[in-house]
């Protein structure tokens, strides 16, 4: 008898284009990290599609968790910031490609928004204070701040990083001035 599987319709988001090959090797790697050699056979991941950021990866029925815990940890690819969602589970390819990726998902959290002018500057008021700087890299999904604030920037340096990087999920429900 044959193994039942799975198919996780994804959508990756990333800094730049990641090319298929790349995204394979990294998802291999953080299942080889997480789970060891042994639990990444186990698994039997493969990804079958992957086209304009949205693919579909089979693995084991039983190994779905599993699955989306490896998806999960991957952070980056080639050095750009990149996080895969998983959009939906379907027990054939063609339910996953219908119900996933052929509708838009009206639940995103993270519209497409067409801006005619560029950020430059950004103030935003969290729970901790308020983080105010020059807006260095923004994304669609995310925005890297370069404080200003003296205080900020000691936090920065002790932690080894060069800017904020503030997502549209601490934005929300947020004040903030641009």
């Amino acid at each position: 008898m044959r193994e039942s599987n799975r198919y996780l319709a994804i959508s990756v988001t990333s800094e730049g284009d990641i090319p298929r090959r790349d995204l394979v090797n990294e998802i291999l790697f953080c299942a080889a990290t997480l789970l060891g050699d042994a639990g990444n056979s186990e698994m039997g991941i493969r990804l079958l599609s992957f086209e304009e950021n949205k693919g579909i990866i089979r693995c084991r029925m039983d190994k779905v968790w599993e699955t989306r815990a490896v998806l999960a940890i991957v952070t980056t690819i080639k050095g750009m910031r990149t996080r895969i969602k998983v959009l939906g589970v379907s027990g054939t390819v063609r339910g996953a490609t219908e119900k996933y990726l052929l509708t838009q998902d009206i639940n995103e959290p993270e519209p497409e928004i067409k801006r005619t002018q560029r950020i430059k500057e950004c103030k935003m008021i969290i729970d901790v204070g308020t983080i105010s700087g020059e807006v260095v890299n923004r994304n669609t999904n995310e925005i890297d701040l370069l404080s200003e604030d003296p205080h900020s920037l000691e936090i920065l340096n002790r932690s080894n990083t060069r800017y904020f990087g503030i997502t549209v999920f601490d934005i929300k429900d947020k004040e903030i001035d641009v």
